[in-house]
């Protein structure tokens, strides 16, 4: 049995040094001027594909539809009040 036939198992300490290249890698392009501070943080948000604008929350058992709801901050909300 060779090693791509049995069951894959999580190497913690290979994710460890994976992580550890690819902050090298950032700090790198951030020193030579590659990428902005700002467009590497998007670039390592986890959920930058996500719009707020329109999120399935269920779906209709009867329809099948689902079910949008928008988590779009409210205007005037930046303060921290709807009013």
């Amino acid at each position: 049995m060779s090693d791509e036939e049995g069951p894959k198992h999580f190497n913690f300490a290979e994710r460890q040094r994976q992580k550890a290249r690819a902050r090298q890698r950032d700090e790198e392009r951030l020193e030579r001027g590659e990428i902005s501070p700002r467009e590497l943080q998007e670039e390592n948000m986890p959920f930058r594909k996500l719009r707020r604008d329109r999120v399935a929350i269920y779906r209709n058992k009867k329809t099948g539809e689902f079910v949008w709801m928008s988590f779009e901050r409210k205007r005037g909300a930046e303060d921290g009040s709807e009013d």
